[in-house]
């Protein structure tokens, strides 16, 4: 609406049409002042909202947890809550502590935050606001202000006769700010307390970084790969460095023997330096056969291979024949269940290291080295042996027994296989070598062409029809079926499935 109305009456007709337009053009300007004004106080308005709701939840979870730290003395945890704000850029500086309480609390258990605050000062008034006297006030906004945004005086005010309140600006201005008005005066704050710190000791989290950064460092050095060991002397180091870690969680422990989260740091770490311990000796004794077979080979005595090796540098070739030990020591018959991790552990850490040695090499000449067609050959006939063998489907020299395969046992067989082919992908996965894994999908490709020979000529008492997966996998369906049947159904996108049942899964 424009601030001249009731003025250009008539104008047409008594007045040049020139100040029609200057009337016009001022409504213009007012009216693109208000505009801006109300645009730009929406964006202040909605930036202060976003922060205000962000910063009053940092604030309420900060000082409940101050509160909890201090056992619900509001007074300290309103103090402690002013000193963090103080010294750590507001809220900011609140959230920054207490993380690094939590993460205190999680190396240790438990955390006193209270020796952290010294020199507690109590002041006349205790603090009464709780959670609301943190919370950021609502958005005020600015009164419109015209010449802020380049609306001066108008000479149609002089020309009308029009002043003080009664001008265009001064009439635009109440109207816009009779929201302001309107409001009723701000609460005052809740009485704060007048107590306060006088410094907060930090020396007790940074201690508690020192150490997570200490061990951090320590368990890296337990991972790092030394280029110039052979594969069965990576883990000497390692030991020296596991026994390290014990000996600092003992001493942690013996100043809170109580403390049950350094108890159980205390016992992984011995639990640690043991099986490091363990692991070395297996090498050793890794090393030591594969010494004794090479020397009888060449015919000279283990003492002098021994040093001829010595004098030359590890070569990658003593990862692929530690990897090819661990497997055939995998397959023995008669291990207890450390014997079988830590077998496994040794071929993971062949593997593992065949591959970090290539990462290395790769840089300096650009080319990798394989495992040899023998030792990938052995390492797959070792999985295979080591998944058959339970099933007297492997005669004494290590060789799948055809006969022991053919009937009822065939559902075991296809089991295995798969199980074998499955680990051996798995545990040579970081060498990506490309023979490897061409010889595991050939292997694959016989196991499917069997199976299938297999469903195709299982007689009709063992094929069974499902309606579809879930009836299947259903127990009142499955309790039908034996080992070796047949079970066909219809899939979801319209196809056929065939599964063979070997008695508490499908393949």
């Amino acid at each position: 609406m424009s601030f001249w109305t009731g003025f250009t009456t008539g104008l047409a007709s008594s007045i040049d049409k020139g100040l029609q337009s200057a009337i016009q053009k001022r409504d213009g300007e007012l009216s693109a002042a208000k505009k801006f004004w109300m645009q730009r106080d929406a964006t202040k308005r909605e930036k202060y909202e976003a922060k205000k709701e962000k910063e009053d939840a940092e604030a309420v979870a900060g000082y409940k947890s101050l509160l909890d730290g201090f056992n619900g003395d509001a007074d300290m945890a309103k103090a402690a809550f002013d000193s963090l704000a103080a010294s750590g850029g507001g809220i900011a500086g609140v959230t920054d502590y207490l993380s690094k309480v939590r993460q205190r609390t999680d190396e240790l258990g438990s955390y006193d935050i209270s020796l952290d605050f010294k020199d507690f000062k109590a002041g006349d008034t205790a603090y009464t606001g709780g959670e609301e006297g943190l919370l950021m006030p609502e958005y005020q906004g600015t009164q419109f202000k015209a010449a802020d945004y380049g609306v001066g005086s108008s000479r149609l005010d002089e020309l009308f006769g029009r002043t003080g309140a009664d001008t265009d600006t001064a009439r635009l201005e109440k109207q816009m700010n009779v929201s302001f008005d309107a409001q009723p005066a701000a609460a005052a704050a809740p009485a704060a307390s007048t107590g306060a710190f006088g410094s907060i000791d930090r020396s007790r989290l940074s201690a508690a970084q020192k150490y997570k950064e200490d061990t951090e460092d320590r368990g890296m050095k337990l991972d790092r790969f030394e280029m110039d060991k052979s594969a069965f002397k990576q883990n000497q180091s390692k030991v020296t460095q596991a026994m390290q870690l014990a000996r600092e969680a003992e001493d942690r422990l013996k100043l809170d023997q109580d403390n049950g989260i350094l108890q159980q740091e205390y016992k992984n770490a011995v639990d640690a330096a043991d099986r490091f311990k363990r692991y070395a000796q297996l090498d050793r004794e890794a090393e030591m056969f594969i010494l004794n077979k090479e020397a009888k080979e060449l015919g000279i005595e283990v003492t002098q291979l021994q040093l001829d090796k010595d004098k030359k540098p590890p070569e990658f070739t003593d990862f692929e024949k530690m990897a090819v030990y661990y497997t055939q020591k995998l397959g023995e018959r008669g291990l207890n269940t450390q014997q079988k991790n830590d077998y496994a552990e040794g071929l993971r850490r062949a593997v593992e290291g065949a591959s970090k040695w290539n990462a290395a090499t790769v840089k300096k000449d650009g080319k990798s080295k394989f495992f040899s067609n023998e030792s990938r050959q052995s390492i797959l006939n070792g999985e295979i042996k080591r998944q058959l063998e339970p099933f007297g489907m492997v005669d004494d020299l290590g060789q799948v027994i055809e006969e022991e395969i053919d009937g009822t046992d065939q559902p075991k067989y296809f089991d295995s296989m798969r199980r074998a082919l499955d680990n051996v992908t798995s545990q040579v996965a970081g060498l990506n070598d490309p023979s490897m894994t061409a010889l595991i999908d050939g292997q694959r490709s016989s196991l499917r062409a069997k199976m299938n020979e297999y469903k195709k000529a299982v007689p009709d008492e063992q094929q069974k029809t499902a309606r579809d997966m879930a009836q299947s996998l259903s127990a009142t369906f499955k309790e039908t079926l034996k080992p070796g049947d047949v079970v066909t159904y219809e899939t979801a996108n319209g196809g056929t499935a065939t599964r063979i049942w070997t008695g508490d899964r499908y393949i």
